[in-house]
């Protein structure tokens, strides 16, 4: 058993079992060898992927989560997530298939015709999707895209060049998003088009990233296209892809990683260093199962998704880091992935890839931000679960005092006047809310999850990471509101003052910070 597993319903743990016995044969290093291809961002060649997804859909797991009537079994987005996350676990190159880019889009917004031509072989694992939305000059900008589809007498001409697109090179079509009626406004001005790879007109370019694989620019000179690759309704690009990007920025496939790149930590980490780590994943593993629940429960995922996406890749960036740095002198160079070799100077580059990819990291930030604020936060919105344990009961303390350091910073700081405006009117200060925001909630569902956890070593790991996160994260939610609500938060006579006093009384009950993480460590050797 993994320390860092999810909590599974009873229904999903056989699906995950099957995925794990299949991919620990699919991925058996013996299968593997050979097939290394540097230059893919998978790191194996294509004729082993187009083996792996065919094999994996016979499973029928590509399209788990797809209705029955477009080939998949119509089970809640909770059974894909299990899959991307066991598939990034064992490096297989099943998660950014057709059905995973494209899938989505299509089963919603696509007609009959249209479903049999391009999503009925990505179901089967025939053909590979791509989705090609981005551009050089908008980046994170979907609103300032310049590609354009003029609508002629017999049909659309595509014209324009999109970038970052990932496996443009293998892909048989692309979901491309391209402005329609340049005089509305920018949200009602795009519309979405299915465009064949090989037709007349259309030029893939592979650009090297600084880890060797490649990523695609797909550069369209006066596309013909007729009606039948218009994709939905014209004018509507925007809600569609963003649609499309919410299903897509929930992937647990970092969280797989992250488990991954924890077991292959080099033996020069010192215990508290791998502790921290471990404790961080312990977080990231709290919000990776809300997402579950959310979907099992038929409950909307909204920011939930992106606190996963930030808190999981950034994680990622700590371990590749720590790693590195602690690497031997002979454990330093880069190797391919699957290549004979350590892994960390490749982790260490790869690690930037996740931060920017589906909406940069700061973007979500946005969002996040957008959604918490948009009305009064409850007062309790994560119960942390009812427990005998002591140390489970000071962390539910500690996280409803943090919870109550949130709302006086919405409340009042947020609100405070600034140059002309309020402090929330600026992005620092949202994003230093976000990141309390988000260090509460972690408090709150890794106390839940300690709860919930049966006697063993797991539930050990799961209250020592509650403890380690409670004690840590109410000390950095009170400099964050202490920073927001300036020098005033700083007096005997403010809310904050007993509610700080507390935080440092708090920090040895039930087990200092060093103790943990020591507990941390025992259990991750």
């Amino acid at each position: 058993m993994r320390l860092t597993e999810l909590r599974l319903s009873p229904e999903l743990l056989p699906w995950r079992d099957d995925i794990r016995e299949f991919l620990n044969s699919e991925m058996a290093p013996d299968v593997v060898a050979g097939h290394v291809d540097p230059t893919d961002l998978t790191g194996l060649d294509w004729a082993f992927e187009q083996r792996h997804q065919r094999e994996a859909a016979r499973r029928h797991m590509l399209a788990v989560s797809l209705p029955v009537v477009d080939g998949g079994l119509g089970k809640s987005r909770a059974w894909k997530h299990v899959y991307d996350l066991e598939a990034a676990f064992f490096g297989a190159p099943s998660i950014d298939t057709g059905v995973t880019l494209c899938g989505f889009v299509l089963s919603r917004y696509g007609t009959e015709a249209q479903k049999a031509r391009w999503l009925t072989p990505m179901v089967s694992g025939q053909m590979m999707g791509a989705i090609a939305y981005s551009e050089a000059g908008a980046g994170n900008n979907l609103a300032a895209i310049s590609t354009t589809a003029i609508r002629g007498a017999e049909g659309w001409e595509l014209s324009g060049t999109k970038s970052h697109v990932t496996g443009a090179h293998k892909a048989g079509v692309a979901v491309v998003l391209a402005v329609t009626d340049t005089e509305a406004q920018p949200r009602n001005s795009m519309s979405m088009f299915l465009v064949p790879l090989d037709a007349p007109g259309v030029h893939v370019r592979r650009r090297p990233t600084v880890n060797r694989w490649t990523l695609g620019e797909v550069a369209f000179q006066r596309v013909r296209l007729d009606e039948n690759c218009l994709l939905g309704e014209v004018g509507y690009g925007w809600p569609q892809v963003m649609a499309a990007v919410g299903a897509e920025r929930g992937s647990l496939a970092h969280y797989g990683w992250i488990e991954q790149w924890l077991m292959r930590l080099p033996t020069g980490v010192p215990d508290w260093q791998r502790a921290r780590l471990h404790g961080g994943a312990a977080q990231v593993r709290a919000f990776c199962q809300r997402l579950i629940d959310y979907e099992i429960a038929g409950r909307p995922v909204g920011y939930e998704a992106s606190v996963v996406k930030v808190t999981a890749t950034e994680l990622l960036q700590d371990i590749a880091r720590t790693a590195r740095s602690a690497a031997g002198p002979t454990q330093t160079e880069w190797t391919p992935l699957f290549d004979e070799g350590p892994p960390y100077a490749y982790d260490a580059l790869e690690a930037l890839h996740p931060t920017i990819s589906v909406g940069a990291n700061e973007t979500h930030r946005d969002m996040i931000a957008a959604a918490l604020l948009s009305e009064d936060p409850p007062a309790n919105p994560h119960p942390s679960g009812e427990s005998d344990d002591p140390v489970l009961a000071a962390c539910a303390d500690m996280a409803a005092d943090a919870r109550q350091v949130l709302s006086l910073t919405a409340q009042d700081a947020l609100n405070r006047p600034l140059y002309g405006k309020t402090v929330g009117d600026f992005q620092v200060a949202r994003h230093r809310f976000v990141d309390m925001a988000i260090a509460v909630e972690a408090m709150e569902l890794a106390t839940a999850e300690a709860a919930l956890a049966p006697p063993g070593p797991q539930r050990d790991y799961l209250v020592s990471a509650a403890k380690v996160t409670g004690n840590e994260f109410l000390l950095d939610v009170l400099a964050g509101a202490h920073q927001l609500h300036g020098a005033d938060g700083y007096y005997d006579d403010h809310n904050l003052a007993p509610l700080t006093q507390r935080a440092w009384a708090a920090q040895a009950r039930k087990g200092t910070t060093a103790e943990h993480l020591d507990q941390l460590a025992s259990l991750t050797r």
